[in-house]
């Protein structure tokens, strides 16, 4: 079963990512203020970043400001941002263009709430794995890194928490405390360059758990009290080597463990 919904996510913050990548370093650090977007535009990100930090004070919010772009101002951006690097990235103008109005017609069709055909469902997760793929590359070759290894793209748990794009071995803390018998599940999302299939661990520090899921739910257990509490997210592929000896990327979350 396709999850239309995080597809559409993971997706639109890889294209975040990957203006914001590129645009920092052609246009300069304050790179959105040369953006080819109207004032009213800027303006509405501004007004529903704020409005957001406002509702989700105690949850893990990306600051940049792109973030509370719409999908069609990220397309946009593309086309008028070409020849800004962007083309390196995408390298075909026509293709890029057509896969991004394609997506953002079903994703207006989901907004909206009306149901999807199952074929549609795996278009959107077709198109959304060769861009996403089209992105690791050029990042892989851009960053210095090897174009073999795939890389934890985003995750989020089931209190709010979340970070897109992290680096190796990052730490999102959540805000606030949990107690013993209380569940959360933690989801991650990769795509390996090569087109292998991933493994995930979601797991305690010094466990682990492989599998071709994404996503695990986990209950606090008396054990786990205390101010450290960290569950390791990793991945890797199915080949015989991997960037760090026995997998390819791990980022952890970490909880204060009270008693129940």
């Amino acid at each position: 079963m396709v999850d239309v919904e995080e597809e559409l996510k993971i997706l639109e913050n890889s294209v975040r990512d990957i203006i914001t990548f590129v645009l920092k370093k052609s246009l300069g650090d304050n790179w959105v203020s040369n953006l080819k977007i109207s004032e009213s535009r800027i303006g509405k990100w501004k007004e529903r970043q704020v409005i957001e930090e406002k509702r989700l004070r105690s949850t893990f919010l990306d600051n940049r400001l792109i973030y509370y772009s719409d999908f069609y101002d990220l397309k946009g951006i593309i086309i008028k941002h070409w020849d800004d690097g962007l083309d390196s990235v995408f390298r075909d103008k026509k293709l890029i263009t057509a896969l991004l109005s394609l997506i953002e017609k079903y994703r207006d069709a989901h907004a909206h709430r009306r149901e999807l055909f199952d074929y549609q469902k795996y278009l959107i997760k077709g198109i959304s794995g060769e861009i996403r793929t089209t992105i690791m590359q050029y990042r892989g070759k851009k960053e210095d890194s090897e174009d073999f290894f795939p890389r934890i793209e985003a995750a989020n748990d089931s209190l709010g928490n979340s970070i897109s794009n992290p680096t190796y071995s990052q730490i999102i803390v959540n805000d606030g405390t949990v107690r013993v018998g209380e569940e959360i599940e933690l989801k991650a999302y990769s795509t390996d360059p090569l087109g292998d299939k991933i493994e995930f661990s979601i797991e305690r520090i010094g466990e682990e758990n492989w599998s071709e899921s994404n996503k695990r739910k986990l209950t606090f257990k008396h054990d786990d009290i205390g101010k450290t509490c960290d569950i390791q997210i990793k991945i890797k592929s199915k080949k015989d080597y991997h960037a760090y000896g026995d997998f390819d990327d791990f980022i952890q979350f970490r909880y204060v463990v009270i008693p129940s």
